[in-house]
């Protein structure tokens, strides 16, 4: 239930901003579209702070997770824009100023955020590196350096870390997340599916079929037209159900909790990818481990997985030959010793500043080296190391400010100790992570969705048992909320 958000100060700072912005906006487009322009940014200003001040943040927040598997693609649906950016910013507007309305989930610091920790700083200190080295790059201003920044680098997924204690702050609103991903695991997994068995007429939206769209075309590869990224959406929406099953009791969600966890399986088969193959393994044996009642199911499990994937290659011959053939393909792996190899070197020529963000594609030619063994393949492809192609780029000092910054607050929620109803989602998050650890070793990693789950999801678990109880209601004014606390004291 929501209420009407009461006109402050700051509603109004912000209706002025969003005005300021759309009528100097007027100047970007030709002489006979600035009208229109100006009209339209005005509209969808006003549209957004209203949506934004009147749902809640949760609904935005996880209808835009769950857009950003259409992160790069939306063209190919009719979208000038992405949907998961604007969900995403009238997300983080609710949160920062539809808050006004729902007092009771608000944070300890400014304006009722979250207050800002060691880890917060560290993150903005990384951010503010990414972008001074992206400025003197002359990145900053070019699609690929902003939205890299944007993705890629984390700053959405910062932002998601940050406010994730509020909009996710009690078990209704998680539960909204968390069905949002079995949702999507379910469209994922069918997608795989049908793609795996050749039948593409049922394949939507009608791109991922068309093989000069993307990369890997026959193998799994879904709304992201690649098969890592569409492995770790699939790896993340199962982690999503396994979750579901210890939150939720009704039987039809747990059988679809079953179900999409199931479909999620085969299509990670189906992706075809080594990385995805081995990162899903050691990701599923850690969180077993990390959990004391599933550590006596490692052993049964890993042995059902390996008779299901034996008897489904033994009842597929063709599916068994397209796995030989990629388990024995070599030239990606020459492309990731290549790439690696040249950041290494970009390293040692410019070790404290970089080369700047986002130009290892572009500067990188003249440091490839020709090996004895294997081809020298990779020139202009990103590197396959998150950790080194950030060091070629942004410097050392900048790679550690961000590997610290996930390792605070990544490795902090993981270690630090979860009330009862956030364990499953700590075991949840070293799933997440393992798998996310292994891929950004092997993978430039650029795809939105894998990297803002994870971010979110530490989020959620980090916030601990900081979070308010869910009383299903929004307090609109502080005197009522403490005029109501007030009244049950002096009941009890």
């Amino acid at each position: 239930m929501t209420q009407r958000l009461t006109w402050t100060p700051r509603a109004g700072f912000a209706a002025a901003v969003a005005a300021a912005a759309a009528i100097g906006a007027i100047g970007l487009g030709p002489p006979g579209a600035r009208g229109f322009l100006a009209a339209a940014l005005l509209a969808a200003a006003a549209a957004g702070a209203y949506v934004a001040a009147r749902a809640e943040p949760a609904w935005l927040l996880s209808a835009g997770i769950a857009a950003s598997v259409l992160s790069g693609n939306s063209a190919y649906v009719g979208l000038p824009l992405g949907p998961d950016r604007l969900l995403l910013a009238a997300g983080l507007f609710a949160v920062v100023m539809g808050d006004v309305a729902r007092r009771h989930t608000r944070g300890e610091g400014l304006w009722g955020l979250p207050r800002m920790t060691f880890t917060h700083w560290v993150l903005v200190a990384a951010a503010a590196w990414a972008v001074a080295s992206a400025a003197r790059a002359g990145t900053l201003q070019t699609s690929a350096g902003l939205f890299g920044l944007l993705d890629r680098f984390g700053f959405v997924p910062f932002a998601m870390f940050f406010v994730a204690p509020l909009a996710f702050a009690t078990e209704r609103q998680r539960s909204i997340l968390l069905g949002t991903l079995v949702a999507l695991g379910a469209y994922l997994g069918l997608t795989a599916l049908f793609e795996g068995i050749g039948l593409r007429a049922l394949v939507v939206p009608g791109y991922i079929s068309d093989p000069a769209v993307g990369i890997h075309f026959g193998r799994a590869r879904g709304p992201f037209v690649e098969a890592v990224a569409n492995g770790m959406g699939l790896f993340t929406c199962a982690t999503a159900a396994a979750v579901g099953l210890t939150r939720w009791r009704e039987w039809a969600a747990r059988y679809a909790c079953w179900a999409v966890m199931a479909l999620c399986a085969v299509g990670l088969l189906l992706t075809l990818t080594r990385s995805i193959w081995l990162s899903s393994i050691v990701a599923a044996a850690a969180a077993f481990l990390a959990s004391p009642r599933l550590r006596g199911w490692l052993i049964p499990g890993a042995l059902l997985g390996a008779i299901a994937v034996t008897g489904a290659l033994a009842a597929l011959p063709a599916l068994n030959e397209r796995v030989d053939q990629r388990s024995t393909e070599e030239s990606s792996v020459w492309v990731r010793k290549n790439t690696s190899r040249a950041a290494l070197e970009m390293i040692q020529a410019r070790p404290v500043a970089g080369f700047g963000w986002q130009t290892f594609q572009t500067r990188s030619a003249p440091y490839f080296r020709q090996a004895a063994t294997y081809p020298a393949i990779g020139v202009g492809q990103g590197v396959h190391n998150v950790f080194l192609g950030n060091a070629a780029e942004l410097g050392i000092p900048g790679a550690v400010l961000w590997a610290c910054g996930l390792l605070l607050a990544i490795g902090g929620a993981i270690v630090r100790r979860a009330p009862p109803a956030l364990q499953p989602w700590r075991i949840g998050l070293v799933a997440l992570a393992v798998q996310w650890l292994i891929v950004a070793n092997l993978t430039p990693l650029p795809w939105a969705f894998p990297t803002l789950v994870l971010w979110t999801w530490a989020g959620i678990v980090a916030s601990g048992a900081a979070g308010p109880r869910d009383d299903g209601r929004f307090v609109v004014r502080r005197g009522e909320a403490q005029r109501a606390a007030t009244k049950r004291n002096v009941l009890t």
